[in-house]
């Protein structure tokens, strides 16, 4: 009898690993089939493997476990490695455990998971809003957020006390990848993911030297006070331990500053973190407003003059309640040329966007306009 493979393989994936593994599409008689063809077979006559065209056929699942099958056999792998390299092809998985599930193994309240799964959906639905706009705190969702969590799925639960899984694209069109592949770019839902995991390691961090400001200074790369909220929630009331796990898609390298950092535990010093970062995060009240002043730095990780969609930064001196300040600015690449431009000329500019204070430091981000004082 063979094993059932339990996850459903998105044709898409199915495709874009075969050809990445050296097998190149090839004609087939029947036009409800796409046929590849792979490695020399012991006769020196290639192989062959067809699957269907649409994954609504009802022979779909049948015909790709056996494809799976030939794969495994040929690359002397476990046929669930297989699945799992698939999967990966368009997409990284974040893996969350429950690791209190009381009297019950495998299992939780019915109540508990339905409240787990919000709170998940909202982690990556505030997690694209801060991706878009770097603010603080949302009063309620962009619909950028909304947007990307439709395109993330529910992947299946695994062992380990109880556990499950959420598939992240790593690029809305996955018919585009080769082009972010050729310029060396990250797509907007990569980003997303590593801001989460990010904010997961800036977690890790604050709760090793006792310190939620860590957490909460880094509120632009990683977590915004509705993410902190998101995980505590999933806490039930700080009772239970959360581990948190990610699985990466080869097709992009990770930033450097989270590149190796996976098995995260969530407990009771992780969650008084996030009840403080949570908080001081909602005091900080952004407000639209317009400033003027002399551009005095300009800065960018990466080249400014590219066309990646990222966000370049540049410090305005400006004057509020009579006192000169300095304002952090996010700009994207129109605006940051102009920017340079007035820096250059040493005149000064009028930026509009939403500006709020944290600490000492003022920033502005959502910019809607830059423009040089004549």
């Amino acid at each position: 009898m063979k094993n059932k493979i339990p996850t459903k393989i998105p044709l898409i994936d199915l495709i874009r690993y075969l050809n990445d593994v050296g097998w190149t599409i090839t004609k087939h008689p029947n036009d409800k089939l796409i046929a590849f063809r792979g490695p020399l077979n012991d006769f020196g006559k290639p192989l062959e493997i067809a699957i269907p065209k649409n994954d609504q056929y009802q022979d779909y699942n049948s015909r790709v476990q056996d494809a799976l099958r030939i794969i495994a056999i040929l690359k002397g792998k476990d046929i669930q490695e297989i699945v799992n390299e698939v999967l990966l092809t368009s997409h990284d998985v974040f893996k969350v455990r429950i690791l209190d599930t009381g009297e019950y193994t495998n299992s939780i309240p019915l109540p508990y998971a339905i409240n787990s799964l919000k709170n998940i959906k909202d982690l990556f639905v505030y997690g694209a809003c801060s991706e878009q706009v770097s603010l603080p705190s949302f009063d309620k969702p962009l619909q950028v957020g909304i947007n990307h969590a439709h395109l993330c799925r529910f992947g299946h639960t695994f062992e380990g006390s109880f556990g499950l899984a959420i598939r992240s694209p790593i690029i809305n069109d996955y018919i585009q990848i080769e082009l972010f592949e050729e310029r060396d770019a990250l797509p907007f839902e990569r980003k997303v993911m590593e801001r989460i995991i990010r904010g997961i390691e800036l977690l890790n961090q604050s709760v090793k030297e006792d310190n939620g400001d860590i957490l909460v200074n880094n509120y632009d790369v990683a977590f915004n006070s509705k993410m902190c909220e998101s995980l505590l929630e999933l806490s039930s009331n700080k009772l239970v331990r959360i581990g948190l796990d990610v699985e990466w898609s080869p097709k992009f390298e990770v930033s450097d500053d989270i590149k190796d950092k996976n098995g995260w535990i969530l407990s009771e010093a992780s969650y008084k973190v996030l009840e403080y970062a949570a908080e001081e995060l909602n005091k900080i009240e952004p407000y639209n407003e317009t400033i003027l002043g002399n551009i005095v730095t300009l800065h960018s990780n990466k080249n400014p003059m590219s066309d990646e969609a990222f966000l370049r930064q540049a410090t305005i001196k400006h004057e509020i309640d009579g006192k000169k300040v300095l304002v952090k600015l996010d700009l994207d690449k129109e605006s940051y040329v102009v920017a340079y431009e007035a820096h250059g000329k040493g005149v000064p500019i009028k930026v509009s966007g939403v500006l709020y204070k944290k600490g000492n430091t003022w920033r502005m981000v959502d910019v809607t306009s830059v423009s040089i004082i004549t």
